[in-house]
């Protein structure tokens, strides 16, 4: 198993126990690109954008 297969699946992983299964375009973890798979991942990560108060 390459190491770039086994990262793909550990990113999956971490989504699935986050309880994604699909993207918010509903494609299945499964058709993403590693790439993609890391910025899935990021998404949920990275806390909401707060709007700035004018």
């Amino acid at each position: 198993m390459s190491a770039d297969h086994q990262k793909r699946e550990n990113l999956i992983a971490d989504l699935l126990l986050h309880n994604i299964y699909k993207t918010k375009d509903g494609r299945h973890l499964y058709e993403l690109s590693l790439q993609d798979l890391e910025q899935q991942l990021h998404e949920i990560l990275s806390p909401p954008a707060q709007e700035k108060a004018t």
